[in-house]
């Protein structure tokens, strides 16, 4: 029994808080499958643990969920029972008074250090997701963005990074369109709908909205064609490669991952919006000529 107990608690203050981080971060990004060596993993797995730990032990006193007194004693109590069956024997109520105020007080350490837990997996998943706005703040304490860049970087996916607007300053005003080619040769572009990447890091699956497929062999064809007539026709037009985009129906088209060869991220402005700042110079000339065109009215209604 004594061996149970140590290995639920070993489980519980050690194990437990590092997968409710993992669990906790997975709805801001995608961890990377591996983030550095085993023994940089055992080390951030107990700073997620014994941090939290801390924190909750110094705060046991604090709120309207106190820990119990006397936890020494109580603890001493209950080990001493389970090691050996005799003192057990000698006392059984006492065992069942100090179980219960040794359970009490590790369910209200537990409970702390979750909270504590899942408060800092908060901030640390939405500082990743809003990355690119985080630095873009911190751009006049360098020491500071590099910090966070080391922190965060090296535990993200590369495909999540690649994928996401994550890196952005300006999120809710750019989106991330990307051309995918096939091992096939077929060339395909779209939004990032949604994205999966396997447990070893690899993208399983990627869905897009909006998709085209360029028509390649078309282009080729009209392209050849331009670059061998140009010298003797300089009227020749070149082809436009936007006139060989083809729209695919429907709302999400899915791509497997082992069937990509490149990939191509673009992160552009949607149609319809725009900056602010542009918008006002956009105002300012179109005022400039509106300006303009009456002033030349009215030198026109002068001289007639």
């Amino acid at each position: 029994m004594l061996t149970l107990l140590v290995t639920v608690l070993a489980t519980a203050y050690f194990v437990v808080p590092e997968l409710l981080t993992r669990f906790v971060v997975s709805f801001y990004f995608v961890r990377k499958a591996r983030t550095g060596t085993r023994s940089e993993e055992i080390l951030r797995a107990s700073f997620w643990a014994i941090v939290p730990l801390l924190a909750a032990w110094s705060t046991r006193d604090l709120g309207w969920l106190k820990a119990p007194t006397g936890i020494a004693h109580h603890s001493q109590v209950v080990f001493s029972a389970l090691y050996s069956d005799k003192l057990f024997e000698q006392n059984p109520p006492a065992f069942y008074d100090s179980f219960h105020v040794f359970a009490i007080f590790n369910a209200v350490l537990l409970l702390r250090t979750y909270l504590i837990v899942i408060v800092a997996a908060i901030v640390f998943g939405w500082i990743a997701k809003s990355l690119g706005a985080v630095r873009a703040r911190l751009k006049n304490w360098p020491k500071t963005a590099n910090l966070l860049h080391w922190l965060f970087m090296p535990r993200i996916s590369e495909w999540h990074i690649a994928l996401s607007p994550m890196l952005l300053n300006s999120q809710d005003q750019l989106t991330v369109r990307i051309d995918v080619m096939l091992k096939t040769g077929i060339l395909y572009r779209g939004t990032v709908f949604e994205k999966r990447i396997s447990a070893n890091g690899d993208l399983a699956t990627l869905i897009l909205s909006d998709t085209e497929r360029m028509i390649r062999d078309e282009y080729t064809r009209d392209r050849t064609a331009y670059e061998a007539s140009k010298s003797t026709n300089p009227a020749a037009i070149k082809p436009d490669t936007e006139a060989y985009w083809r729209k695919i129906p429907g709302e999400i088209f899915l791509i497997n991952g082992s069937e990509i060869a490149t990939v191509n991220v673009r992160h552009v402005r949607p149609v319809g919006v725009l900056k602010p700042r542009e918008d006002v110079e956009l105002n300012e000339t179109l005022l400039a000529i509106r300006a303009l065109v009456n002033t030349i009215v009215e030198q026109r209604d002068v001289s007639n």
